[in-house]
């Protein structure tokens, strides 16, 4: 929760200062001891970010962790009834992927376009892509549309979890530039990452293999687990 007030009021921020005083927030990325501006450090810390996702150890968390063997833990004993679930599981959480691919596709053409005819300049596509890292933080606290769209119970079970990064920076395709290029490959490589394992080891994913995904292995408080809680016996 913490990390949605700071994301949400630091937006606001931005959105202050690009309205009502843009050059000081163009000064202010771009302030520092030549070579070494603020942007740089940004640049730095995202890239460090990224890279941690390919690293299993640094990934801990179940949400992004799942892909790694390390984090998987097989729930009973495998069986015909499991596997065929398994495929129609696999089915589903792929069509819902496609279908948020499209959505998001169609999205950033429509910001290529208002970039085309000159609505938005490099600040305003930047600010999109922080809103957007603002959007993802709001997925996970507060209400997530892709659980309709895809048909997971929530950011653990998520099919396109590690798709975040590359959703969020997008926009940075109408900035080109090493900054922000290598921001995008690196998050190209995540996503290269999540499928080629989703695509080995489906069982990763999905709750009826993965014991860790199982709400009653969970240490994160949410509505649906509660819910769960509320109704077994002897909880009243």
């Amino acid at each position: 929760m913490r990390s949605f007030y700071i994301k949400g009021l630091s937006l606001l921020v931005i959105l202050f200062f690009a309205i009502f005083y843009p050059s000081y927030l163009i000064s202010f990325f771009t302030y520092g001891f030549s070579p070494v501006k603020v942007y740089h450090l940004l640049w730095f810390i995202t890239v460090l970010i990224l890279l941690k996702r390919f690293i299993p150890k640094f990934n801990k968390k179940i949400n992004l962790g799942k892909i790694y063997g390390r984090n998987f833990v097989m729930a009973g004993e495998d069986n015909p009834s499991k596997k065929r679930r398994l495929i129609d599981y696999v089915k589903k959480v792929n069509a819902g992927a496609i279908r948020t691919a499209v959505y998001w596709i169609a999205l950033l053409l429509t910001i290529g376009f208002w970039k085309l005819a000159g609505l938005l300049d490099t600040m305003w596509l930047l600010i999109i892509v922080f809103f957007f890292i603002f959007m993802d933080q709001f997925c996970i606290t507060v209400w997530c549309p892709f659980q309709a769209i895809i048909g997971n119970k929530c950011c653990n079970t998520c099919r396109i979890n590690n798709w975040g990064y590359l959703m969020a920076f997008s926009p940075m395709v109408y900035i080109p530039s090493f900054w922000t290029y290598s921001i995008l490959a690196l998050s190209v490589l995540a996503i290269i990452q999540w499928e080629y394992i989703f695509y080995r080891h489906p069982e990763r994913f999905y709750e009826l293999y993965n014991a860790n995904l199982m709400c009653r292995n969970c240490s994160k408080r949410c509505k649906r687990r509660e819910k769960k809680r509320s109704n077994e016996p002897g909880l009243d």
